[in-house]
């Protein structure tokens, strides 16, 4: 590859991670907007606005690049990395707004009951650690670490399942609208874990040049 392959490629990557930490953030702010219970609810979710704003700008801008041929010919692992993972930060941001429109949403109601808040916080901190791995893949190209958000992909379905159980059960009832969100959540949540893995998996054609998985 040319030295401004080279360098452009880096620039890709830089790019690419620095949206990655725009979506880890906008998630984490919405997150704790809707699971903890605290007098900065309001305070998280207009960070978590900013920060959306922010990846929303990185996003239209650097789209036009990737796809009006901005990058090297020399390196069509650029174009293909820079493509599939735009693509699916672009799902994160999605996500991160319904986040946060959710979070609006519940300003003026009580917050989710302790028994769906609990595992709900659990499958979110695990989706968002996958979040910030995935992005530590694109720009350290460990591809080991995808084999790892295999695993934390299986146990964000077990913790799924085991909410909707306790959701399910015919002793522990819930509102019907706690239900709605809870399973909102949840699926956001799983998504957001699946990007994560999309994203290590093509980052890691950067090491070693063949898709991983």
């Amino acid at each position: 590859m040319s030295e401004i392959g080279r360098y452009r490629s880096g620039r890709l990557v830089a790019d690419l991670a620095g949206m990655i930490r725009l979506a880890h953030k906008a998630l984490t702010e919405a997150t704790a907007a809707l699971l903890d219970i605290a007098d900065t609810a309001a305070e998280c979710t207009t960070a978590a606005e900013k920060a959306l704003y922010e990846l929303r700008e990185e996003i239209e801008d650097d789209a036009s690049a990737v796809l009006s041929g901005g990058l090297p010919a020399a390196d069509p692992r650029a174009i293909v990395v820079g493509v599939h993972v735009g693509t699916d930060v672009e799902c994160l941001a999605t996500l991160a707004r319904q986040l946060v429109e959710l979070a609006w949403a519940r300003q003026s109601r009580r917050p989710l009951p302790a028994r769906l808040r609990l595992p709900l916080r659990g499958m979110g901190n695990l989706a968002l650690t996958m979040v910030g791995k995935a992005g530590g893949v694109l720009e350290s190209s460990e591809s080991e670490v995808v084999a790892d958000l295999f695993g934390d992909l299986h146990e964000i379905a077990q913790r799924q399942r085991l909410l909707y159980r306790r959701m399910l059960s015919e002793t522990d009832e819930a509102e019907p609208g706690d239900v709605a969100d809870a399973t909102l959540l949840s699926c956001c949540y799983e998504r957001c874990a699946s990007h994560a893995v999309s994203i290590a998996r093509h980052a890691a054609l950067f090491a070693d040049g063949s898709p991983t998985g």
